[in-house]
């Protein structure tokens, strides 16, 4: 299992549940996602790029900048 941090599995977790609420893929943008983990935009991006990286979340930079999951990253957020 790939190794993640306290943040990027707190951020799997938000996208997973919204996952479960909206429907795949988890889309959620940036200023939610920072509101909810409690930490500033930067470093939300920050975290996201991260998790691009690994390949568990996908990005789209246009204008707001979201996240969303990947069928990994829903597994590895719900522990399957």
């Amino acid at each position: 299992m790939m190794e993640l941090n306290e943040q990027e599995f707190a951020l799997l977790k938000v996208l997973a549940d919204e996952w479960e609420t909206s429907g795949p893929p988890g889309f959620l943008e940036t200023t939610a996602i920072a509101k909810v983990l409690k930490i500033t935009v930067p470093n939300a991006k920050s975290i996201i790029h991260s998790l691009f990286v690994k390949g568990v979340a996908g990005t789209d930079q246009v204008d707001i900048y979201a996240a969303y999951l990947t069928p990994e990253g829903y597994e590895i957020a719900r522990g399957k």
